[in-house]
């Protein structure tokens, strides 16, 4: 038997689909006073399917990156029951969240790039 090997793994499919159901829920359902805008920058999920990494970058918030980050630790368990009712998979992956600062690295280059065209 020939079995065609899938262009991409199947950790890679369920990120993707992560990413989206995740970013659709904070956008319309997920209130955190002073949280301003959540967005998700990317998903990891382990080759075993167990864990998954969440990396998000925020706008406009009022509380510190720190702080934000535990609260949405703290309501992980949450968050993967959402993700349950709508995957069908045999393991939903355990969340952790980490606060992605690449953002502000971009605005940094960006702005010494400014700097060299001013001189």
């Amino acid at each position: 038997m020939d079995f065609k090997k899938r262009p991409y793994k199947r950790n890679d499919r369920l990120s993707k689909e992560i990413k989206i159901i995740l970013s659709d829920f904070i956008l319309k359902d997920f209130n955190l006073e002073g949280s301003g805008i959540i967005t998700i920058s990317k998903v990891d999920v382990s080759s075993d399917l167990r864990n998954a990494k969440v990396y998000f970058s925020v706008i406009d918030n009022s509380i510190s990156n720190e702080n934000l980050t535990e609260e949405l630790n703290k309501k992980s368990k949450f968050i993967k029951g959402v993700i349950g009712k709508i995957i069908t998979s045999k393991n939903i992956p355990e969340i952790k969240f980490y606060f992605d600062n690449s953002i502000e690295f971009y605005d940094k280059i960006d702005r010494i790039f400014l700097g060299l065209d001013d001189k």
